[in-house]
């Protein structure tokens, strides 16, 4: 599965190959493997033996690092190539069964995990038939077949911690983005809660102030002073907003709908008991009722709006409704209620919670239904 996950970011090219298999450059230390034989004067050596190894090296090299330029995995004639490679340098007396060793490596880099398994058992029966011919010992042959096979073994584990590691990472990233989403939207429904409510209320408040500018101007003066006072308490709350610390009372929130409606020219009626002075904050609720309010004074054109708490067995509060008179729906069929950026958001933040939002049309005027965990 693992396997089958990489192959689809290869196939899309997102994949950083190389990237989690450096230990592939430290496997050519077994390079240095290939003139031990000279060295220790096993076997005589010629310049063109020298140069032909060399040679044979450089296109091993060639070989080796293809799919890093093309990001994929090994194909069969990369395996095959390197092993003739290494049989085309037995002349020279060089240990040339590095060679079959790095093979067997790539063998653990195949796509799939039964082709892998099947060529590296073929190249080990290879490399004893060859040493048959050779007339070498069983002895001579073993060590090559040893060393292939825990080679393709420790490549594999590697390479599979490559691909854990791989995605990993991309969890990881999925869900710092999905965190750092979450954080813009719980933001940006905070911001239009705070202030789509705030500057329904100043407009109200300054439409207001400019009748009574010349009528009653002590009256005036206050709904201006109100204004600064609302002004600078919204300030105050978009700042704890983007820090999340927004802790809204459910009691102060009643208290700011009651006067916002009131300057609306609405009447607030509470049915049933009130939130209790003591109860904890709860911004969710809170900023569900202030969205509510500023829903009923930009668009119902109400006179008069209901509100109504249930509590639960424990006495906390687990559902409110906010009933308006509003003549809109009076007149008209009932329809489909089209939402605005207020309600998506007080519904995801409700839902974000555990609760539901209900909107629906009665004969005169909506019924607006919250509920959210204790």
């Amino acid at each position: 599965m693992a396997a089958d996950s990489l192959s689809r970011h290869l196939a899309d090219r997102k994949t950083p190959w190389p990237h989690f298999n450096h230990y592939l450059v430290a496997y050519l230390s077994y390079l240095l493997f290939y003139p031990v034989p000279w060295l220790l004067g096993y076997h005589g050596t010629t310049l063109r033996g020298v140069l032909i190894s060399a040679a044979a090296m450089l296109l091993f090299l060639l070989v080796y690092f293809a799919p890093y330029r093309k990001d994929r995995y090994y194909g069969y004639g990369e395996i095959i190539l390197t092993d003739l490679i290494g049989y085309a340098c037995a002349w020279t007396h060089g240990d040339w069964e590095v060679y079959c060793i790095f093979a067997a490596g790539m063998c653990a880099r195949l796509p799939e995990r039964r082709q892998s398994i099947t060529m590296v058992i073929l190249l080990q029966v290879v490399l004893i038939i060859s040493g048959h011919f050779r007339h070498k010992t069983t002895l001579e042959v073993i060590p090559g077949a040893f060393f292939s096979i825990i080679t393709y073994m420790g490549t594999l584990v590697q390479w599979q911690l490559g691909i854990r590691n791989f995605e990993l990472r991309e969890a990881q990233n999925e869900i710092r983005t999905l965190a750092t989403t979450a954080e813009r939207e719980r933001i940006a429904r905070d911001l239009h809660d705070l202030l789509g409510h705030s500057l329904t209320v100043i407009s109200v408040k300054a439409e207001l102030s400019e009748r009574l500018f010349m009528a009653d101007p002590p009256r005036a003066r206050q709904e201006i002073n109100e204004i600064s006072q609302i002004a600078r308490t919204s300030l105050r709350e978009v700042r704890e907003a983007v820090s999340g610390m927004n802790g809204a009372s459910l009691l102060r929130e009643m208290d700011r709908a009651r006067k916002a409606l009131h300057t609306a020219g609405i009447t607030l009626a509470l049915t049933g008991r009130a939130p209790p002075a003591a109860a904890p904050p709860n911004s969710v609720r809170a900023l569900a009722l202030r969205e509510a309010v500023t829903n009923v004074i930009r668009h119902s054109e109400a006179r008069t709006c209901t509100l109504t708490f249930l509590y639960d067995a424990t006495g906390h509060i687990h559902t409110f409704t906010l009933e308006d008179d509003g003549p809109l729906q009076a007149t008209k069929p009932a329809r489909a209620i089209v939402e605005g950026n207020g309600l998506r958001g007080m519904r995801a933040r409700l839902a974000a919670s555990g609760g539901t939002l209900t909107i629906s049309p009665r004969p005169q005027g909506f019924t607006l239904t919250a509920t959210t965990l204790p």
